[in-house]
């Protein structure tokens, strides 16, 4: 007979094995959980100002550290407050444990139209079930291993996302024993690759006058960086990165088209759009990169999608898909590159997009010569002029986000990321604190609006707490510019709560990062940019830099609403368009 051990206990040894740190928001129902993790010396509790912040680090820290993201939260609204990490991990496919706590099984309700029995109870696992992979709620002692284990291995396999499990306090105090266990048993299923398909798919690469792989995030999530590497190298096709995998090439490579979508570059839209095969590696192709009008994009072009992911083949977003081809983008990488083809390299259209990145650069000249306060554009260039190898850079939502991708240049192995998909305001300061956590060798940078520092702004008691040497950015152009740029274009510029003249009020952020023990500089010209930003850069401690930019600047170019992704504003003369979209 196996030894007893207290539930929580079993737990907190389960956790320590896959990951070294609970990103945790304290409360009476998960108290014995993080006692059993708190007397343990190979795992560590990271308490949140907020559970929105223990989620979003959890978040950060999965990507940066390859281990699992753990996020412990007590009952209600300890749980509901860490939603929003949660959709982050899903909606980016990054893998995650949540555990929440719940009212003794006794004051569970049975009655589904009784509201609530026990205090805080509330059907987590109900409620997150369309954005989780599995979610369960354990009353059962009997359970926990099966539905533990269960959770790790769904939240990795195939395509990666968070599982939850709600459980009772008085679960969490009972004892088990090994032996009266119910083991989980994965079933692990393969998925096999059509040779016919791969068959056609080199057939079409061969045949086709201006093709361009689309690298999404797929191959990250499958570690595939290498294998589509050596098939680029191998093909000389051109390439367009997703704003996931942005960070994989360095922006002046020849191959490399430049960012495409609706927030992107012209000459990354003309390429698209002059494009007659677009293959698609691992990526959903949701509205950012299409546009509106799903019919309008790469309208001459034949369309394969790879994706091991079949829901992600329906054409649900509109887009006409010639072949598809359910299957591991690493295993479907491996035997194209095993096949040993001789490609055969369209000159011609690599000089095209060549053309195409000189004739429109994102950064244009007159940018430089602004007299007052910040160019984002500048900002960004400059930044990554000193920026260091291994660097992980942090944006948030919004347009800092936007200015971020269009203009930060990749020359040397950086992590950047952000949650893109779900993309909460707030996101970058929280999970700066899981990213150093997860990598703790790297310099972190953290990039936020104005608007978005506010949301989780308390989590700047973490990073001075824990003395971490996080550098955050902080893109003050005073208001919501994106949302003030979209009420330019359809309500006429009127603007409801969009800055200090329309009902929102913003504090002294540098008075505000004093108060929480932070260093903090400004940036108000181009004048000694490059002299702060290294002040910034080698500061040894945490630090804000608050970076004035005009509350009027706004991101271009830009696809306008409902029009073709070659149809950016400001507009360009019909005869440009014309000319640029010939073949």
């Amino acid at each position: 007979m196996n030894k007893k051990i207290k539930l929580s206990d079993y737990v907190a040894e389960f956790l320590s094995n896959i990951s070294d740190f609970a990103f945790v928001g304290h409360g009476s129902s998960v108290v014995h959980i993080l006692d059993s993790i708190d007397k343990r010396k190979d795992i560590r509790n990271i308490s949140s100002q907020n559970e929105q912040g223990a989620s979003l680090a959890a978040d950060a820290y999965s990507r940066t550290s390859g281990k699992l993201g753990i996020v412990v939260t007590t009952s209600g609204p300890g749980t509901i407050n860490a939603l929003q990490g949660l959709a982050c991990s899903y909606y980016d496919s990054i893998p995650a444990l949540y555990i929440s706590g719940a009212p003794v099984t006794g004051l569970l309700k049975k009655n589904k139209k009784l509201r609530q029995l026990g205090f805080q109870e509330m059907e987590i696992q109900e409620i997150v079930s369309s954005f989780t992979k599995y979610s369960t709620r354990i009353t059962d002692v009997k359970k926990i291993f099966y539905e533990i284990e269960k959770c790790v291995f769904l939240a990795k396999e195939g395509r990666p996302g968070p599982c939850i499990i709600d459980l009772p306090d008085d679960i969490q105090r009972m004892e088990t024993s090994a032996d009266e266990q119910e083991i989980f048993k994965p079933e692990v299923k393969k998925l096999t690759i059509d040779s016919t398909k791969m068959e056609k798919v080199i057939k079409m690469v061969k045949e086709s006058k201006r093709p361009i792989f689309i690298i999404g995030n797929g191959i990250k999530i499958s570690e595939s960086e290498k294998n589509v590497k050596e098939l680029l190298r191998t093909t000389k096709v051109p390439y367009a990165a997703t704003w996931a995998t942005y960070d994989m090439f360095k922006t002046d490579d020849p191959q490399n088209v430049g960012g495409f979508g609706v927030y992107a570059t012209r000459h990354g839209n003309f390429a698209i759009q002059n494009s007659d095969l677009l293959v698609i590696l691992g990526s959903r192709m949701n509205s950012s990169l299409l546009g509106s009008n799903a019919k309008l994009f790469a309208p001459k072009a034949k369309k394969i999608l790879i994706d091991i992911d079949p829901a992600e083949l329906n054409e649900e977003n509109g887009l006409k898909i010639d072949l598809k081809i359910n299957c591991d983008i690493k295993e479907f990488l491996n035997v194209l590159n095993n096949k040993g083809i001789k490609w055969q390299l369209n000159q011609s259209w690599l000089d095209k997009i060549k053309k195409l990145k000189k004739k429109y650069p994102i950064i244009q000249e007159e940018y430089f010569n602004q007299k007052r306060l910040v160019n984002p554009y500048v900002f960004f260039d400059t930044l990554s002029n000193y920026t260091s190898e291994n660097d992980i850079i942090i944006p948030d939502a919004s347009a800092n986000l936007v200015w971020a991708y269009q203009a930060y240049k990749i020359s040397k192995k950086q992590q950047i990321f952000t949650a893109l998909n779900h993309s909460p305001m707030g996101y970058s300061v929280a999970a700066a604190l899981g990213a150093y956590l997860g990598s703790p060798k790297n310099n972190i940078i953290a990039i936020i609006g104005d608007g978005s520092m506010q949301m989780n702004i308390q989590e700047l008691e973490n990073i001075k707490s824990l003395k971490l040497p996080i550098k955050i950015f902080l893109i003050n152009n005073s208001g919501y510019g994106m949302v003030k740029q979209t009420c330019d274009i359809w309500l006429d510029s009127r603007y409801v709560g969009c800055d200090e003249n329309s009902g929102l009020s913003l504090p002294d952020f540098q008075k505000v990062s004093k108060s929480y023990g932070i260093e903090c500089i400004e940036i108000n010209n181009h004048n000694d940019l490059k002299e702060k930003i290294k002040q910034a850069l080698n500061h040894k401690g945490p630090l804000l830099c608050d970076v004035k930019l005009d509350p009027n600047q706004r991101i271009v170019p830009k696809v306008k609403a409902g029009s073709s992704l070659h149809n950016m504003l400001p507009a360009l003369d019909d005869e440009e368009v014309k000319s640029n979209m010939r073949n």
